[in-house]
């Protein structure tokens, strides 16, 4: 991963060991109307000098499955 130009992973999956001590210079979130205010953080949390969100207000909304998170907000979409 070291030798990595480019490293794709979703954004929760971007907070596990292997990529511990990783410094990113881009985050891109891909289909970012679907990406959760919460989970869109992840990724940020591993020092990024530039954010591009990709996506349009035609995608679907955030999947949340717990109806107790929906109520709570979790599925609220970055826009």
């Amino acid at each position: 991963l070291r030798a990595a130009q480019v490293v794709c992973a979703t954004c929760v999956a971007t907070g596990s060991d292997q990529l511990e001590g990783f410094r990113f210079a881009g985050v891109l979130l891909d289909e970012a109307s679907q990406v959760t205010e919460s989970s869109s953080i992840v990724p940020l949390c591993r020092s990024c000098d530039q954010l591009v969100l990709v996506g349009d207000q035609c995608q679907l909304p955030p999947t949340v499955a717990s109806r107790v998170a929906m109520d709570a907000g979790a599925g609220e979409p970055l826009f």
